[in-house]
């Protein structure tokens, strides 16, 4: 299993954060936000802003506007929409990164270096900036189900987010389930490459049906992953041929077995080629344990780490009824009733950094620091989980990990993250008193639903009148540090 990484911050930014929240939120100081096996708290209550909080990376004035001019279903739906939702100041800072649009025999010419910094560049951008949260959140969802480790996959990574997780995102599971088996990135990382009909190689195949479909406990047994196996014999991709056809997935008729298999109850006929994977792939996407399997962890992404029994068969009969279609199945979980009803999420490392960015309406010149020193501090740099399974998607995980979370809390508003720019006058601008102070910091940051002892505590921290420039600069900090902060 993969360890958090050790901080890398400062260490007088360590002490001044401890000795900061011993005094404002002394339960915090205590090492970690969840204890295992304890509830979530109940933090938030407004069933509009509870939305935005599960669909983007942070919510902003615009969003809670957008949301109330709209209202929670029509907001939904234009999110469900991202063709809809023109997004110019995003797109203009993504053309910082050439290399995300180019094919991938260029891309293969290029250092490696440059071409893989530059995806997680751009992927960290639009978690930031884009005003299609709710696709941004998807990609990273897909990104994790589908998971091939940058540090393996290398330039052959930009293809697979622009072409599998980006261009699927929210369409149709069957063929995004195609696009990443034929995706070069895939077929690297889990040996397809090396599988032949004289020696069949299992790894894809045994994933296919337990992390992309079926689920570990889904029906399928050791023979089916023989014949699983046996139907990708020969799916093979160009790699640096310095031609067009580079980093381009083909068929080896040569090395395929042509002889008759049985998946999963379903009988594959001899002779076949190319089209033997097709057809696993469709006895795949369409299995009842597929649907069920992707309800349970669409529900956890988006609405309840635990969801009952009868909200996952609801959720998979509209996965069934829709063929996939992954628009209508959050739609499905997203109601009202249900968001009104759902638990807090604890937010991922990289969820909550961003989320950050976003609340101090941060402008980033450049993105080497957020991501080299701060999310690889707290274990979740894009792209870089090496196992087949992504990052974890479980607060027992993540919470207990919280030094660098507060060492990023404080050293954004002070200056201290490279490449980003907090406008602190700005932001508390005409807020001279520790109380007015604190109304800005519950506006900016919580939308007003900053838990109301963690306010006072805020504004005892701020005194006497005026708060001094540390102290403002600080508070903003505690509040990124704050335990509320740290859910979604």
């Amino acid at each position: 299993m993969t360890t958090h990484a050790a901080s890398t911050a400062p260490a007088w930014s360590r002490r001044a954060a401890l000795t900061a929240l011993a005094s404002v939120f002394p339960a915090a100081a205590a090492g970690q936000i969840r204890t295992p096996g304890t509830p979530a708290p109940t933090v938030f209550q407004n069933v509009h802003l509870k939305l935005l909080r599960r669909i983007s990376y942070g919510v902003t004035s615009d969003d809670v506007a957008q949301i109330y001019g709209m209202g929670f279903e029509g907001y939904l739906a234009s999110q469900l929409d991202p063709g809809d939702r023109p997004d110019p100041a995003c797109d203009a800072r993504l053309l910082a990164f050439p290399t995300i649009v180019q094919p991938t025999a260029q891309l293969l010419a290029l250092d490696r270096a440059i071409v893989t910094n530059e995806i997680a560049y751009a992927t960290i951008t639009r978690a930031i900036y884009s005003r299609r949260q709710l696709f941004e959140r998807m990609v990273e969802f897909w990104a994790d189900h589908f998971n091939t480790s940058i540090n393996i996959v290398g330039a052959y990574k930009t293809a697979e987010v622009r072409d599998v997780y980006r261009a699927h995102a929210i369409g149709r599971f069957p063929e995004l389930l195609r696009a990443s088996a034929m995706s070069p990135a895939m077929i690297q990382y889990l040996n397809t490459d090396r599988n032949i009909r004289t020696a069949p190689n299992q790894n894809y195949a045994r994933e296919v049906m337990e992390l992309h479909t079926l689920g570990v406990d889904g029906g399928y047994t050791q023979q089916d992953v023989v014949n699983v196996a046996r139907c990708f014999t020969g799916w093979r991709f160009y790699g640096n041929t310095n031609n067009a056809t580079a980093g381009t997935m083909y068929f080896d008729r040569s090395r395929h077995d042509l002889l008759p298999k049985q998946v999963l109850g379903n009988t594959i006929a001899s002779g076949g080629g190319i089209e033997d994977g097709y057809t696993v792939l469709q006895i795949l996407a369409h299995h009842p344990s597929t649907a069920r399997f992707m309800a349970r962890k669409l529900l956890r992404w988006l609405l309840d780490y635990s969801p009952s029994t009868t909200l996952v068969d609801d959720v998979a009969g509209e996965f069934t009824r829709t063929g996939g279609d992954i628009r209508a199945v959050i739609f499905r979980i997203l109601t009202y009733e249900r968001v009104e009803a759902a638990p807090p999420l604890l937010k991922r490392p990289y969820h909550y950094i961003v989320s950050g960015l976003r609340a101090l309406r941060t402008n980033l010149t450049r993105v080497d620091t957020v991501r080299g020193t701060y999310l690889a501090s707290v274990g979740q740099t894009p792209f870089t989980w090496a196992p087949p399974d992504g990052y974890p998607h479980d607060a027992e995980y993540w919470g207990t990990l919280v030094l660098p979370r507060w060492n990023f809390a404080f050293n954004l508003p002070n200056g201290g993250v490279g490449g980003a720019v907090v406008d602190v006058n700005g932001l508390l601008s005409g807020a001279t008193t520790a109380a007015q102070v604190a109304d800005r910091i519950d506006s900016l940051i919580f939308n007003d639903e900053m838990p109301g002892a963690d306010k006072a505590a805020l504004i005892r921290y701020l005194r006497p009148d005026p708060p001094t420039q540390s102290r403002r600069i600080d508070a903003l900090g505690l509040a990124l540090a704050s335990p509320a902060f740290q859910w979604h």
